[in-house]
């Protein structure tokens, strides 16, 4: 017996696999909440969009070399907000 974990988008194939299980070819062992699926994809999808928006930063910025060397950050000038 294999375990998998399908997605299923179409209202017909899901009343097919209900038939399924009815006919206990199959067995439901846990159904997940729509939203939480949404979730998934919409995390899944944002990370594609950010991995992409890193490889053109790294492709804009790896010939751009800034001394830092004598650099000091200075709190009480970057709080002053006065000037």
């Amino acid at each position: 017996m294999e375990t998998v974990v399908i997605q299923v988008n179409n209202n017909l194939a899901f009343k097919f696999f209900q038939n399924l299980e009815a006919l206990n070819v199959i067995k439901v062992l846990q159904k997940t909440p729509e939203m939480q699926l949404e979730t998934v994809a919409k995390t899944k999808k944002d990370n594609s969009l950010r991995a992409k928006r890193l490889e053109k930063i790294k492709a804009i910025t790896k010939n751009i070399n800034v001394d830092l060397t004598n650099y000091r950050f200075n709190r009480e000038e970057a709080n002053n907000y006065d000037e």
